[in-house]
């Protein structure tokens, strides 16, 4: 409310308000407390704003919105006069009449190298970009491991309650104590149900390609990705289909494997992927799927280096055998031994076997870096990372390491052969790790060559899962009627 008027403010205000023959002015002088409260009631109705009417509201904003779209339409059209007159200042138009065909190639010939020169000048910003983009991912992850080497401050400890915690946490109107013993059943039903999920984080692993893994450094999932590595086992090979341990014999793709390679192509080329070097072994069915590969991606020219020590695991005298009647005949935990253990080798192939003069009289054994007379005649898993560590320290790291994404195009064993080796997975570990045919794995590695998170199986996840199973099944029993 606006304040009381005192005496000389009536007096003030009668020259505004009163006639001019001075009878108001008598009246004031005799009865001065009411006449200043009428006064005051009349300033104070004139000191009240005027309310605006919604409909005058509504005029004025609309008259508002008019003005700025003129506004906005003579920028624009200002604009545009201004881009009109740069291009005849800058770019004066081409004068074409008149000249002839050799004038008019001359001409195009000096707009090429003009253009050529802003698309070099436009190249070199992109990779002066690109550089100092590079160079702050490695300025930011040495800040960070900085970071981790900065010892922490010695805090002094400092004994107090837990309600004085409590209440410097929530303020000081809190003034509920804690009691713990209170609060002790429901800490046990807490850890109750934490039991209960275990079994299915567990199952969540064993899905997601985790299982038969050592846990990662708690901290390795926040290091930089700096490397791509891809691992992809062959498509379907005739023996796959047929059940049979086909290991260092020949084979061709079977209509299935070819599809699947085919397929591994297409998706890969739909996430965006890109190959610099392909690594195969010297065996048919490795071959075929990184050619069939690439050619799904387009990507044809990519050159493909070839070694025996990617291989696939030599199983000896089991060579063309049937999985499922071994199992049938020796049992399906010794045929799992003999499959997926670390260390235990197979019975050794000898000259009597019918494939032994296939095998080690065939041509391309005779370029591999080891004399023939010294190649294997049956391999544990061990042994099979132990002829391909020298290839991969050798050979495909360098290439990983200059920058370069890498598939490797090999078999089964050769494949789990170098992921016990980058995830340290344990020898007892390894016998549970399964890879289907044609599915391309993704490993994300730091500087070290170390996953910076858990390896990917790219492609639906409820078909690779049924290929994982599919896998298993192989020396089971019942697999051939499956």
């Amino acid at each position: 409310m606006a304040a009381v008027p005192t005496k000389d403010d009536v007096i003030d205000m009668q020259f505004f308000f009163c006639p001019t023959d001075g009878s108001l002015q008598q009246l004031i002088r005799k009865k001065q407390n009411h006449t200043a409260s009428f006064v005051f009631g009349i300033g104070s109705f004139l000191q009240k704003k005027p309310k605006i009417s919604a409909s005058r509201r509504l005029f004025l904003k609309t008259k508002i919105l008019k003005k700025a779209s003129t506004l906005l339409a003579e920028e624009k059209e200002q604009k545009k006069i201004d881009r009109e007159r740069t291009l005849s200042e800058r770019v004066p138009p081409l004068k074409l009449s008149g000249l002839s065909v050799q004038d008019l190639q001359i001409l195009c010939k000096e707009l090429h190298q003009k253009i050529d020169v802003v698309d070099e000048e436009r190249y070199d910003i992109e990779s002066k970009v690109a550089k100092n983009e590079k160079e702050i991912a490695d300025l930011s992850h040495k800040i960070f491991e900085l970071k981790g080497k900065m010892k922490r401050p010695a805090l002094k400890r400092v004994r107090v309650s837990a309600d004085a915690m409590l209440g410097a946490l929530l303020g000081a109107k809190h003034k509920e104590s804690i009691d713990f013993k209170a609060n002790l059943k429901t800490v046990k039903k807490e850890e109750e149900k934490k039991e209960e999920v275990t079994d299915w984080r567990k199952n969540v692993d064993a899905m997601s390609g985790m299982e038969g893994r050592k846990k990662m450094h708690p901290y390795r999932f926040f290091w930089m990705s700096k490397y791509k590595l891809f691992l992809l086992r062959h498509g379907e090979g005739a023996w796959n289909k047929e059940n049979r341990f086909c290991s260092w014999v020949d084979q061709k793709l079977s209509e299935n494997g070819v599809v699947e390679a085919q397929e591994c192509g297409r998706l890969l080329k739909e996430q965006g992927y890109q190959f610099d070097q392909v690594f195969t072994s010297i065996l048919s069915r490795s071959i075929q799927t990184a050619w069939l590969v690439l050619e799904a991606m387009g990507q044809e020219w990519v050159p493909v280096t070839k070694s025996w020590r990617i291989n696939e695991r030599h199983y000896g005298a089991l060579i063309s055998l049937n999985r499922a009647e071994m199992a049938l005949n020796h049992g399906e935990e010794q045929v799992k031994l003999w499959r997926r253990s670390y260390d235990i080798t197979p019975p050794p192939i000898d000259e009597s076997h019918p494939y032994y003069a296939e095998i080690y009289n065939d041509r391309r054994y005779s370029t591999c870096d080891v004399p023939k007379e010294e190649l294997p005649k049956a391999e544990s898993l061990k042994e099979v990372l132990d002829r391909l560590l020298p290839y991969w320290n050798d050979v495909i790291v360098p290439v990983i390491k200059s920058g370069q994404t890498v598939l490797i195009s090999a078999h089964g064993n050769s494949c789990r052969a170098l992921l016990k080796h980058l995830e340290d997975i344990s020898e007892t570990d390894i016998v549970n790790v399964t890879l289907p045919t044609g599915v391309p794995v993704l490993l994300e590695l730091d500087e070290d060559l170390r996953p910076v998170k858990p390896r990917q199986l790219l492609g639906d996840q409820a078909k690779i899962q049924a290929a994982i199973k599919k896998v298993e099944d192989q020396g089971k029993v019942n697999a051939q009627n499956k």
